[in-house]
């Protein structure tokens, strides 16, 4: 079964974002939006009973979180966090059997340093 994670890049596979981040779990985050200027908005880690929908992280070994995909606070919803649960898990685990050496994380974090879409 495919699954279509809406957090990430178009064309970015799961099994290959987790090897090139080196994720070592996951975790699940109840948000929200807020208003911040007029016509921005920003999202915030919030309690479950003030949340409007939730988003799985892949945790990396760096410490740091990558939003995967974001799910509504429904049982479609939660049925959804069932198989992105499922679906990192596998990445993670099928990326330890074959972990990156260090040449090949290096050789992948200067192409995001020169990657044409990059944000400064």
């Amino acid at each position: 079964m495919t699954h279509s994670f809406n957090c990430l890049p178009e064309g970015e596979t799961l099994a290959l974002l987790i090897r090139r981040e080196c994720a070592i779990g996951f975790d699940l985050r109840f948000c929200r939006s807020v208003a911040v200027p007029e016509h921005d908005r920003n999202t915030v880690t919030c309690a479950p009973d003030e949340a409007e929908f939730a988003t799985l992280y892949a945790l990396t070994d760096l410490g740091e979180a990558i939003a995967i995909h974001d799910v509504d606070l429904s049982s479609a919803g939660a049925n959804q966090v069932a198989a992105v649960a499922r679906a990192l898990f596998v990445a993670i685990v099928n990326a330890r059997r074959d972990p990156p050496d260090a040449a090949q994380r290096f050789e992948a974090e200067q192409a995001a340093l020169i990657e044409p879409d990059r944000i400064a």
